[in-house]
């Protein structure tokens, strides 16, 4: 039996999904999509406030992971599917991409994060926001194949 669930493509890099929003009004707790849109449409008149550093498709290699661009990345709704989130307190060895994030940045620099399991299937998502200071990093990660990762900085 095949399990179904819904994904939109994210564009590499600038522009932004609807689905997008959804994720980024959840974790920085925006009112409403109206705000975050504002926000982001600030950039165009020169100020920074949330940009999109990358979109990248994930590919196994010889050493670990490699950023794909040539294939866009497919990220599940968070409103059409049956979604789960669960807080990260520690690192579970030898799991994907939440592995890979944890090795970058460590679990104990993320200001929060979570694992996402979407329709039943568990640590299907990461997500995280580190605080460097003067803005934050926003982290996505898909740790199901296809594997994927979004940054972005969110200016405060």
């Amino acid at each position: 039996m095949a399990l179904r669930l819904q994904a939109s493509k994210v564009p590499y890099i600038r522009y932004f999904a609807e689905d997008e929003l959804v994720y980024l009004e959840a974790l920085l707790d925006f009112k409403n999509t109206d705000d975050l849109i504002k926000r982001i449409d600030e950039n165009k008149l020169g100020r920074k406030t949330i940009e999109k550093v990358f979109a990248y498709r994930l590919k196994q290699a010889g050493s670990g992971f490699e950023p794909w661009p040539i294939e866009p990345v497919l990220l599940p709704s968070l409103v059409h599917n049956d979604v789960q989130p669960n807080p990260v307190y520690e690192f579970n060895a030898g799991s994907g991409a939440v592995e890979l994030a944890s090795l970058t940045y460590g679990l104990n620099r993320f200001l929060f994060s979570y694992t996402v399991s979407i329709n039943g299937i568990e640590d299907f998502l990461f997500m995280g926001v580190l605080n460097k200071g003067f803005y934050k990093e926003v982290y996505i990660l898909r740790n199901i194949e296809p594997m994927a990762i979004i940054k972005y900085n969110v200016y405060v």
